[in-house]
């Protein structure tokens, strides 16, 4: 039997409600805000344009889906 590892999308996750889900992200959101306040702070053009696309990419993802179908 082959061993393949399952992507992070596969793993079993728990349930959570949406109040849950909210907090993780807020857990993971707060310490980004610090790093990009200090890539600031060192002048790294380059390392924020990079966060800055990825970040534009993000916020499409959460738009909330158009109930008009």
């Amino acid at each position: 039997m082959t061993k393949r590892r399952r992507s992070a999308t596969t793993r079993s996750v728990p349930a959570q409600t949406p109040e849950q889900l909210f907090e993780v992200a807020q857990e993971h959101i707060r310490p980004l805000i610090g790093v990009i306040d200090r890539l600031n702070e060192a002048d790294a053009e380059d390392e924020l344009r990079v966060i800055s696309k990825q970040l534009t990419r993000l916020s499409f993802r959460v738009q909330p889906l158009s109930s008009d179908k």
